[in-house]
């Protein structure tokens, strides 16, 4: 994974409107966190890969104002952070994920009902 490459793209909902990107160009971006309670991180896009033993995910942001008009389908990624874990740790954060989607649609289709 490297700071300046491009990576496939994925269906993005920004401010309300959807968007099909083909490809994203990604560039890591200098950003000072403050306390994870009183400020979280907000991502709207990611990019994982493995090398060797170890899982990287890059997390950030798609801005509306950075898809190029002229190139269709073609976003810039601001990569905020770059995580790094093994797999074992990726595989358990997967699965809090799908547990937290789970619960939330399970919600979403019990309030839905008469």
């Amino acid at each position: 994974m490297s700071d300046q490459e491009i990576v496939p793209g994925q269906q993005v909902r920004l401010r309300g409107a959807e968007a099909k990107l083909r490809e994203v160009k990604k560039r890591i971006i200098p950003f000072e966190q403050d306390d994870p309670q009183i400020e979280p991180l907000f991502i709207n896009f990611g990019h994982g890969a493995i090398l060797g033993e170890d899982v990287y995910l890059d997390v950030g942001v798609i801005t509306l104002e950075s898809i190029d008009p002229t190139a269709e389908g073609v976003g810039d990624f601001a990569v905020i952070h770059r995580l790094v874990m093994s797999k074992r740790t990726a595989s358990a954060i997967r699965d809090q994920i799908d547990e937290v989607l789970k619960k939330r649609e399970s919600e979403d289709t019990q309030n839905a009902a008469p």
